[in-house]
């Protein structure tokens, strides 16, 4: 083989690892069983939330730890519910 095909070769290789890690986290990758828990029952709620973030999930994710943490004895929606009224209380400021 020549250089070219060997570099061809590891590149293709490389860009196939990268697209599995990716459809990794896609598909669900490793998810703390604890966020899973506190998923909304309005499915709405998190399609806003992640509308307001512009799709950031870890962002989301870390918002509703803090508020969970703040607030524990509330449902998973009061606390997808917050963290929304929060955010856009605060970009109206």
């Amino acid at each position: 083989m020549t250089g070219a095909a060997i570099a061809i070769s590891i590149g293709l290789c490389l860009l196939f690892f990268a697209w599995q890690q990716r459809r990794h986290r896609q598909i669900g990758g490793k998810r703390n069983p604890i966020e899973r828990q506190y998923r909304p029952q309005h499915p709405q709620l998190e399609r806003k939330l992640l509308k307001l973030l512009g799709g950031n999930r870890k962002t989301a994710e870390r918002l509703i730890q803090q508020s969970r943490l703040r607030n524990p004895d509330r449902s998973a929606d009061w606390h997808w519910e917050k963290v929304i009224y929060d955010l856009e209380r605060d970009r109206w400021r």
